[in-house]
């Protein structure tokens, strides 16, 4: 029969408190007082005492700060020691009878999780053990007294020892036990609010570790009033001290094996909790914790090669500082079911808004070292069946995703190969400002890759005064497959080089535009949408270029054919010196496009090269012809062998023009005979140079022409070819004397003179200006009598920009002096105007007729004022049968004078 009763036991002078329940035990006899005697009859008799609370979790505090004056603590659970009991025991339900039984049973082989009648010691708060010998076994007995211990009048507290072995006298063996954690659910069980000792995730690795392979406790004892403990795990990564006295701990020590994220580097984390007096508290007894991390790997060596090297372009990786306290004490976090796997080391007492930690970084270059701080994640060494923390590629993406803050670390522009390679390209080392780090998982473990980097690119700063930041991302080919691959680095935002409004950097000739989304070795920055195409290995221009990009005045994507690279812009650095920056772009072929019209010699060469010794830019295009003012209708063709512009170190321009070669076409062909009897070829061109772009000019003077009666003089051909700078179309400029300098005109007593200018660009007649004037004169001398006659006129053409003025005149006169007494002359002056917004032909004349009588002379100017001859009206002009000088009183009454002298006025009135 199984008797199963419920006793507390109580003894007040030593303070016994126990619950005790037993099973499988007989009552063999009873005492005269009416005890019952038991006795163990099989081999499952055991014994179960249930134990006050063992332990006080109390509340921690970290240096620095006023501690508060009171502490929050929280109570274990009771805790139970299952014995069983040798067949034939004999105990009386007594205090001292069940002590008495107590010292002769063993320990039950522990059960996990633990039932309500099996051993459960939860000391210290949440850890739940059982205890057994070092073999595993279960040769653990309780040292402990059956009655109390007096000493010169003080009874000392009943505690049970429990240790290893049989006992010689009351002195045992060995006073160590092991302990197995048989509950983990326990540990997991969330922490009061606040700091206690033994937080959750160090509980958990108790419990993990310890079910497998017990921590030693050299002290075990059990009492009323809490357990004392001195315990120590020693694990491969995890390391666990505890002493407690009583229930109330004096030391509690916890090292955790671990690695930085995303270095790699590995690191031990340790808390250590000690009671000591706090001064702020009036020297009460509390307990201080003192985080320290430590890095036991300082350096760490880089892959060889693969993806992960080539995302993190440094030699040894080096954490210059070791030691890190005092630190903030750590803040587990879980992933998945798993407790206490990562932390972030935060600063004691931090600013809240970035607290982390700032671990000091050297990386190894060929360049020399590069120096910055990040912060870093604690990643515990965590190994249970299924999981491995620091091989785990799950783990590895939260962290790097959503745990890592990947914020810019600010760099001082230094020089990175970001590629080191084993022969170096101009595009490997770029001027790094910042860099991003992110994580990575591969067969060595943790290790760091570029996420992003923001760089500047000296060719830009030199060339373009560009000074921005860009952001670049490691290609994925790069990263894949290695140096082999020419695009290292993407872009994003796209960069703009854009030379429009600075073609004086590009060599004037031609000013490039285009978008680049991409960093090439080789060329520099490249667009990706407009590499070239796998089957031929040809770039199209109108993918590359944007439309305002242009060579002489026309779009350059319209003008290139069998483009094979975009042009060439990178910088090499040199030490202790500015980098040498280069621009180039040779051999590149061209094709025609309406006005322009190349030879299959026709090319477009361009070097800019800038360094510490100076700068030079050369940029020439090559053998091709401009038809003007277009292909399809063409008045003059312009022959040009080279056209190159050349600068050095910041001097002036130097522009060298070929022997131009200049045909007259379509209604210009009458001038072939003349344009034949000049040849611009021998020629040195005057050349103006100016910052929006040259204009070359040639003046050829021509011999008199005779024909007969006809002579003509003062012939100068003067022409003109202008090349802007700033995007504009090329323009010429022809012409036969000028406005200022006309050619002179002679048919036997008649003659007269003229000029004609014409300016052509690509669309079209520009200006076209065109004067002559003519007449005649006829003089006499009589001696007594002698006078002239003359009439001349002239008309004048001109067109610019699409308005048309048209403008002339005629004088008409003559002068007769007779003996030198009497002069009377006359002069008639008619001027002619077209105007354009009215559509009129308007004319004025002024009549001047002047007498010189020896002592007396006088003159009376007559003025017609505006009038229209044709087409539409001039609000201000009159009408031609109108004359205001006539209408007026003054005018006509000094016309009437005027007849008077000659004839009488008949007024309709007898006089």
């Amino acid at each position: 029969m199984i008797i199963v009763p419920n006793f507390l036991l109580v003894r007040s002078e030593d303070h016994v408190i126990l619950g005790v329940s037993w099973s499988n035990l007989t009552i063999s006899d009873t005492r005269p007082d009416g005890i019952p005697v038991l006795k163990a009859t099989t081999d499952d008799a055991r014994i179960l005492l249930t134990f006050p609370p063992q332990h006080v979790a109390e509340e921690t505090s970290t240096g620095g700060g006023t501690s508060p004056a009171t502490r929050r603590a929280v109570l274990s659970g009771p805790s139970r020691l299952a014995v069983r009991l040798p067949p034939g025991t004999v105990f009386v339900p007594t205090v001292e009878g069940v002590l008495q039984a107590l010292r002769q049973g063993r320990p039950i082989p522990p059960a996990a999780p633990p039932e309500a009648t099996d051993t459960a010691l939860e000391l210290p708060w949440r850890m739940i053990f059982s205890v057994e010998d070092r073999r595993g076994g279960h040769d653990v007995t309780s040292v402990h007294p059956t009655r109390p211990m007096t000493v010169e009048g003080v009874t000392s507290l009943w505690q049970a020892r429990l240790v290893t072995g049989p006992q010689r006298g009351d002195t045992p063996q060995d006073t160590s036990v092991m302990l197995r954690a048989i509950d983990g659910r326990t540990a997991e069980q969330a922490d009061p609010d606040f700091p206690i000792p033994l937080g959750r995730a160090e509980r958990a690795r108790i419990a993990g570790k310890a079910g497998l392979q017990p921590a030693q406790a050299t002290r075990l004892e059990l009492s009323a009033l809490g357990g004392t403990l001195a315990a120590t795990g020693l694990w491969d990564t995890f390391q666990w001290e505890h002493q407690a006295t009583l229930g109330r701990d004096n030391r509690v020590v916890t090292t955790v094996a671990g690695v930085l994220f995303p270095l790699g580097h590995r690191a031990t984390y340790t808390e250590t909790t000690e009671r000591v007096f706090d001064q702020s508290t009036g020297n009460t007894a509390v307990l201080r914790r003192d985080p320290v991390l430590t890095v036991t790997e300082p350096i760490r060596h880089p892959p060889s090669d693969g993806p992960t090297a080539r995302a993190f372009p440094f030699d040894d990786i080096e954490i210059t500082t070791v030691v890190y306290s005092p630190i903030a004490a750590a803040d587990w976090q879980d992933f998945g079911e798993r407790p206490g796997i990562y932390f972030r080391p935060t600063r004691q007492g931090g600013d809240p808004r970035d607290d982390s930690v700032a671990f000091p970084v050297r990386c190894a270059t060929a360049n020399g070292d590069v120096r910055f701080e990040m912060p870093l994640l604690f990643v515990a060494d965590v190994s249970e069946a299924g999981f491995n923390s620091l091989t785990d590629q799950a783990l590895a993406r939260h962290l790097s995703d959503h745990v890592y803050p990947q914020r810019p670390i600010s760099l001082p522009g230094v020089q990175i190969d970001l590629v080191r390679a084993p022969a170096r390209a101009d595009g490997d080392v770029h001027e790094v400002h910042s860099i991003t780090v992110g994580g990575s998982l591969d067969s060595s473990g943790y290790r760091p890759r570029l996420t992003a980097l923001q760089v500047r690119l000296p060719a830009l700063r030199t060339l373009l005064n560009s000074d921005e930041l860009h952001e670049v991302h490691f290609s994925s080919d790069y990263l894949s497959q290695g140096p082999g691959q020419d695009i290292v680095l993407n872009v994003a935002p796209k960069i703009d080089i854009d030379f429009v409004g600075h073609s004086e950097r590009s060599g004037s000739l031609v000013t490039p535009h285009f978008n680049a989304t991409a960093l090439s070795r080789t060329t520099g920055p490249v667009d990706l949408g407009a590499l070239p195409a796998p089957a031929t290995g040809i770039i199209d221009p109108a993918l590359l270029f944007l439309d305002d990009a242009t060579m002489l005045g026309f779009p350059l994507k319209d003008l290139i054919t069998d483009l094979r690279a975009s042009p060439k812009i990178t910088s090499v650095p040199q030490p202790g010196q500015p980098p040498t920056v280069t621009m180039e772009w040779k051999g590149v072929k061209l094709r025609g496009k309406d006005t322009f019209q190349p030879t299959a010699r026709s090319t477009l060469d361009l070097t800019v090269t800038a360094s510490a010794s100076g700068s030079d830019t050369r940029c020439s295009v090559n053998d091709f012809s401009l038809m003007l003012p277009s292909a399809a209708k063409p008045v003059i063709r312009l022959d040009f062998p080279a056209l190159t512009f050349t600068q050095h170190s910041g001097s002036p321009p130097t522009v060298l023009l070929g022997p131009v070669r200049m045909k007259f076409l379509g209604p210009l062909q009458l001038l072939e005979q003349l344009g034949d009897a000049f040849d611009l070829g021998g020629l040195e061109p005057d050349i103006d140079v100016a910052s929006d772009g040259l204009t070359a000019h040639y003046s050829l003077p021509l011999p008199p022409v005779t024909a007969g009666a006809f002579v003509m003089r003062d012939v100068v051909v003067n022409t003109a070819v202008t090349i802007p700078f700033n995007g504009q179309a090329v323009s010429a400029t022809f012409g036969f004397a000028s406005r200022q300098n006309p050619f002179t005109l002679a048919v036997l007593m008649f003659g007269g003179g003229g000029y004609l200018e014409v300016e052509l660009d690509t669309t079209g007649m520009r200006r076209l200006e065109a004067g002559v004037e003519f007449g005649a004169m006829l003089a006499i001398d009589f001696l007594v009598a002698r006078g002239e006659v003359h009439a001349l006129g002239c008309v004048r053409f001109e067109l610019t920009d699409g308005e048309v003025t048209v403008t002339g005149y005629l004088r008409i006169g003559g002068c007769v002096e007779v003996l030198g007494l009497l002069s009377v002359s006359i002069e008639m002056v008619i001027g002619l105007s077209y105007q354009t917004d009215t559509k009129a032909l308007v004319g004025r004349a002024t009549l001047v007729v002047e007498i010189d009588l020896t002592l007396w002379s006088d003159s009376v100017e007559l003025d017609s004022g505006p009038w229209v001859l044709a087409g539409g009206r001039d609000p201000g002009a009159q009408p031609l049968a109108s004359n205001r000088a006539l209408d007026s009183g003054e005018g006509l009454e000094r016309w009437h004078e005027y007849q008077a002298a000659f004839v009488p006025i008949e007024t309709g009135e007898e006089t």
